[in-house]
């Protein structure tokens, strides 16, 4: 494994912190909906074990550019949701040894997705 990407595109988009349906507003049990979904959606995409530490880099390709903390908050359900399936030892700073985002204005929603890259250390 030297790099291992995900990929989501509208509607299965992970949720942000803010808004009525963000993680800060929404009761535990629908979060826990949310991660199971999210569960499913990774093993769709037949992603390995990650062995090792890695760096991830989350890419946001949006209409709508977001504030950093919010776009952050993204990988909440999708570090949860790893670690859930055991593909990911933890969520940690001590396995996911460096965190990065990036954003890029597109002008369509069919260009609209998120990508988390994660590349071996």
């Amino acid at each position: 494994m030297d790099e291992i990407k995900l990929l989501f595109r509208p509607p299965d988009l992970p949720p942000t912190l803010n808004g009525k349906k963000g993680l800060l507003r929404i009761h535990w049990s629908k979060r826990e909906r949310i991660k199971k979904k999210f569960m499913w959606l990774i093993k769709m995409q037949k992603t390995p074990k990650i062995s090792s530490k890695v760096n991830l880099v989350l890419f946001n390709y949006a209409v709508h550019l977001m504030d950093w903390d919010n776009l952050a908050g993204r990988l909440k359900i999708v570090g949860d949701a790893m670690v859930g399936l055991g593909l990911l030892e933890d969520d940690s700073p001590e396995f996911i040894v460096d965190f990065d985002m990036k954003q890029e204005k597109v002008h369509k929603m069919k260009d609209v997705r998120i990508e988390f890259i994660f590349t071996k250390v």
